[in-house]
């Protein structure tokens, strides 16, 4: 039962702290669970260990609306009356009853935004195992936005054209967000036609009436109860000891099965580096709305979007990220939030170490760029260990927990070494599958391989904001042996150390040295037997620094995403960043061009498309697709016979990225017209 009595009694002691409730609106920003638990004299507040759920839904597509029952098993870990879950506030409960049948009293909304507290008339001992049923409805849609709705459609929504319901949308009500883990069996009734795919292990599948109901167990703890449905059909694909179950919307399903071959060599170079997970030799793709793209799926699913399925070839980055969650998040849990980065910053790692594999060296190293990248765009936002505050899978959160994340543990195995740093990696599986690890925990493994304490090195990258700009001065003389290079590393971080290696590149060969990076200076010496030619700081990519170059591909970046979600000046000021950094620089002038296009801008298009042709043309195909802009423009303006001296332009380059070719010569042969100004996005390099 709802009490009145209960509300005004909860929110006077929420106010007087006399059961340990405080809000504190930073907590808030950073740890949604946290900020409405607030703080509990002389503890924190009351804790709960889930143990099981046991959750019925019936879904309503049509109204976007589901009716769900969720019988919660839980452990009581300290004396207490009152036990606060979150749930999204789409949701309305209607009942809490005990394992008696026994009504509750609670209250929804009250101790704070999207928590349902409940008080129980009896102290509740600890270690006592209790057992509640929660019955609720509610809706997620894209109109159901007011004072009462939220509207959050990248984890939750009900439709008739497909249903996702996440684990982060807190669709049932959750203990410890992203930490508590427990058993689970979800049964989601849905109309005919829908096929519903979950966690764990798929249970027969019941027809009633005009509906079907699908049963999933997952026996091991997890985050549990992230479903997702549609009208799929599909496939399976049989690949060595891999089995992967497709389900995808009918003209996916060639491209669904050509993702879930290339998926199996993923799982399978995982499991011969890592160590099986818990989900075995059995997997499932489902494909999902593209809303979906920042979520990996869930225990024994990855997900793949409708865009990436459109795509040409498989979306194999994103696939590698995706699989390498079922290592790092679905087998190893973790102790808390601060500890994301062991799940995010793993698996873009794992996925770094993917492409290399298949790739080869420069693959590799070109996602070490790209995650530098994307490291940079918001790290000066948030200390690694507390990016959960930047919003669970927003850009800043990837760009911090992910992004800078997988740097450090790149930087970890440069300390380490292959052989050392692989033994960590299968330890840390070991040790840690099917219960929870944390940074320390982790910590103590790497110091066990590496030999030497390691606290600095994280509390510099987990703990702090920043990375080091470093320059390097030096002068050469000549010596009775040869050569010596004596010179001087320099940094803006006086607090920051680190091994780094410098190289002298002679005519005949190299020679390198390891600096113990400390201080604001550190003076090195290294000699060579010929002429040195150049000095080279961090030769092989080892550390995370900052640089104009970096800078600049971080501006771009930027850039770019801003222009893919519309919002163009905010993307123009990004590129300009970029441009007050190297005027040169091609690659931002056409990039810039683009925008001013979309917007049908033509003089200030053809003004960036120029500059463009003017800057260091890198990369070389910037000029072909320069000049066959400009034939555009011309076109557009009725300036045929200019129109055509560009495309002939394109033609003479004989560069052919992306078809530029057959591009140039399809508007040679007819005037482009003003209704082709909306740029193609397939044909875009």
């Amino acid at each position: 039962m709802k009490s009145t009595w209960f509300r005004g009694a909860l929110l006077f002691l929420l106010v007087s702290g006399e059961c340990g409730f405080a809000l504190n609106p930073q907590s808030e920003i950073r740890n949604p669970q946290s900020a409405a638990q607030g703080k509990r004299a002389p503890s924190s507040i009351p804790k709960i260990d889930v143990q099981h759920y046991s959750l019925q839904a019936n879904l309503t597509p049509d109204t976007h609306e589901l009716h769900a029952i969720a019988t919660i098993t839980f452990k009581v870990l300290e004396n207490t009356d009152i036990v606060v879950f979150e749930l999204s506030e789409n949701l309305s409960v209607r009942k809490i009853t005990n394992q008696e049948g026994i009504e509750i009293e609670f209250g929804q909304d009250e101790s704070g935004p999207g928590l349902l507290s409940i008080r129980f008339s009896k102290t509740l001992t600890a270690e006592t195992t209790v057992v509640v049923k929660i019955e609720y409805s509610g809706g997620f849609d894209k109109d159901r936005y007011s004072r009462n709705f939220t509207r959050d459609e990248t984890s939750a929504y009900i439709g008739p054209e497909g249903i996702y319901l996440l684990y982060s949308a807190k669709w049932f009500p959750i203990n410890k967000f992203l930490v508590d883990r427990a058993t689970a069996d979800v049964d989601i009734t849905a109309p005919l036609g829908f096929t519903v795919v979950g966690p764990g292990v798929q249970l027969p599948v019941t027809t009633k009436g005009i509906t079907e109901s699908f049963g999933w167990s997952a026996k091991q703890p997890i985050l549990p109860n992230s479903i997702v449905a549609g009208r799929y059909f599909e496939k399976t694909v049989q690949k060595g000891g891999l089995s992967v179950d497709c389900f995808a919307r009918e003209d996916h399903l060639e491209a669904i099965q050509k993702s879930a071959g290339v998926l199996a060599q993923i799982l399978d170079y995982y499991t011969k580096t890592f160590g099986p997970p818990s989900s075995g030799e059995k997997c499932s793709l489902v494909e999902v709305d593209d809303k979906l793209s920042a979520h990996h799926g869930t225990m024994g699913t990855v997900f793949v979007t409708h865009r990436e399925l459109s795509q040409e070839a498989p979306a194999t980055r994103q696939l590698a990220r995706r699989a390498a969650y079922q290592w790092w998040m679905e087998t190893v849990g973790l102790e808390s939030t601060d500890d994301l980065w062991l799940a995010d910053g793993m698996a873009y790692y794992s996925a770094a170490l993917y492409l290399g594999q298949s790739g080869g060296p420069s693959a590799f190293q070109e996602e070490l760029n790209s995650l530098a990248v994307l490291a940079l765009k918001f790290e000066s936002k948030s200390a690694v260990r507390s990016g959960l505050g930047l919003g669970y899978r927003t850009e800043a959160y990837e760009s911090v927990v992910a992004g800078k994340g997988g740097w450090v543990v790149h930087m970890l195995h440069q300390l380490l070494g292959d052989k050392k740093f692989s033994e960590l990696l299968r330890q840390y599986l070991r040790e840690f599958g099917g219960k929870t690890a944390s940074a320390s925990g982790f910590r103590k493994l790497a110091e066990q391989h590496y030999g030497k304490e390691l606290g600095w090195f994280f509390s510099e990258w987990i703990d702090t904001i920043g990375v080091p700009d470093l320059q390097t001065e030096y002068v050469i003389f000549k010596t009775t042996d040869g050569f010596r290079v004596s010179g001087t590393l320099k940094q803006d971080r006086d607090l920051f150390r680190m091994p780094i290696e410098v190289e002298v590149n002679t005519k005949d060969k190299s020679e390198r040295a390891t600096v113990e990076l400390s201080g604001k200076s550190t003076a090195f010496d290294i000699n060579s037997f010929s002429m040195p030619t150049k000095v080279v700081l961090d030769p092989d990519h080892k550390l995370l620094r900052d640089s104009r170059d970096l800078k600049i591909a971080v501006q771009i970046s930027m850039g770019n995403d801003l222009k893919q979600k519309g919002e163009f000046v905010d993307s123009i000021r990004a590129y300009e960043g970029a441009l007050k950094l190297n005027p040169r620089k091609s690659l931002v002038h056409f990039r810039l061009a683009e925008v001013f296009w979309e917007q049908f801008n033509l003089q200030a298009a053809a003004n960036s498309f120029r500059d463009a042709l003017n800057g260091d043309k890198d990369p070389a195909w910037i000029e072909v697709w320069s000049y066959i802009y400009l034939g555009k423009i011309y076109d557009i303006l009725s300036q045929r016979q200019r129109a055509v001296a560009e495309y002939n332009k394109a033609v003479n380059t004989k560069d052919d990225t992306n078809g530029a070719q057959a591009e140039a010569k399809k508007w040679l042969a007819a005037p482009f017209t003003r209704e082709r100004t909306v740029m193609e996005k397939d044909s875009k390099p």
